[in-house]
């Protein structure tokens, strides 16, 4: 059994999201939002070959400090990226941040009103029934297998 890296991003990381100072490349970015902490590097990988992100993706978030290795761990039956056992509010903010950080990424100021509708929403089951329009609009903007990453990340962090 080998072992594979889990990266978690950093402080920076945490703030470049929010703030968008460095100009990253919009692949490298969408790889900086789908970093979690919890799934590892072969999962990351595959997400990343799906959106079209560079292969030396993680390198260079490494290299400008936004992420970092947070673990090890044995490749097992079990993917480290299968949902963990949190409460319902710990899901909804964690699928509600998201769901703005990505939609704000793909769509800039034309997100306004999803935004709006997802400021509205209180409980997990306001976030399922926003689940279509996410996705369908995830895949207007910025395509089809995009929108799949995001998808699957959203269904495992309400679930």
């Amino acid at each position: 059994m080998s072992n594979v890296a889990v990266y978690r991003k950093t402080d920076r990381g945490q703030a470049e999201v929010v703030g968008r100072k460095l100009k990253l490349n919009p692949r490298i970015r969408t790889m900086l939002i789908l970093i979690d902490g919890a799934s590892d590097e072969p999962a990351v990988r595959d997400e990343a070959a799906k959106v079209g992100a560079p292969q030396n993706f993680l390198e260079e978030l490494v290299r400008l400090g936004l992420i970092e290795q947070a673990r090890e761990t044995a490749m097992a039956s079990t993917p480290a990226n299968a949902p963990h056992a949190k409460n319902d509010y710990e899901r909804f903010r964690a699928a509600k941040n998201f769901m703005n950080a990505t939609i704000v990424d793909a769509m800039g100021i034309k997100s306004f009103f999803f935004t709006m509708k997802l400021e509205r929403a209180g409980t997990l089951q306001d976030l399922q029934e926003l689940e279509d329009a996410y996705i369908s609009a995830i895949a207007k903007s910025e395509g089809g297998p995009q929108a799949e990453v995001f998808g699957r990340r959203l269904k495992q962090l309400l679930s």
